[in-house]
């Protein structure tokens, strides 16, 4: 994972409202945008430009189906991130 992706990444995540909805996503019993407002009561455009923040940073991906935006969460973007916290394990066991 370059350094502009992870920074993406770690910003992407830096927002308590952008966590919870990414939570929820991840459970896979919401796949539409619009059941996300019952767990994140927000405006229309908030939940729209922080979905757009996951989306950029690669967390998630969508598709759309008639009116309704689909999500689930991008594994390979978490099991990047998994890796990159990995190395970072030897770095701290040594001090």
């Amino acid at each position: 994972m370059d350094t502009k992706s992870l920074v993406k990444l770690a910003k992407s995540l830096s927002d308590p409202t952008r966590l919870r909805l990414l939570q929820e996503i991840a459970k896979g019993d919401i796949t539409v945008c619009a059941d996300l407002f019952q767990y994140v009561p927000i405006s229309q455009p908030s939940m729209s430009q922080h979905l757009k923040v996951l989306s950029e940073a690669g967390l998630i991906e969508s598709h759309k189906e008639g009116r309704n935006m689909h999500m689930f969460i991008n594994a390979e973007k978490l099991q990047e991130l998994e890796d990159f916290l990995q190395l970072l394990k030897p770095a701290i066991a040594k001090l």
